[in-house]
């Protein structure tokens, strides 16, 4: 099974920002999570297929950058399933993305809470 994060690539993005600017851009990138949970999980959104298009793409990079490497593969496949036009269901991909967005979360704040 896929891990949650990638302990490499948080590593690697340490030396490569420094260290020092790890934590607010791990702030930035938390923020950025619920933002997207909140509205995923709103029933104020009106288009959820085209928001959870755009939030997939946007969170490729990201979630990569990060060592989120399951929410990117989440994002990466639907992504890929949207520019390929192919049909999926957008209840049930929003409802696993949440739960991968939840995950990635607690990952986060549990090594937040350990670097201290």
């Amino acid at each position: 099974m896929m891990e949650v994060l990638n302990q490499s690539k948080i590593e690697k993005l340490a030396r490569e920002i420094g260290e020092d600017n790890v934590p607010l851009l791990v702030e930035i990138f938390l923020g950025e999570l619920v933002a997207y949970q909140q509205s995923l999980t709103s029933n104020e959104l009106t288009d959820k297929t085209q928001y959870l298009k755009d939030i997939s793409h946007a969170l490729k990079s990201s979630a990569a950058s990060f060592g989120a490497d399951k929410l990117c593969a989440k994002a990466v496949d639907i992504d890929a399933k949207a520019k390929l036009g192919e049909h999926f269901d957008v209840r049930i991909e929003a409802a696993t993305m949440v739960d991968i967005i939840n995950q990635t979360y607690g990952c986060y704040q549990q090594l937040i809470i350990s670097s201290h």
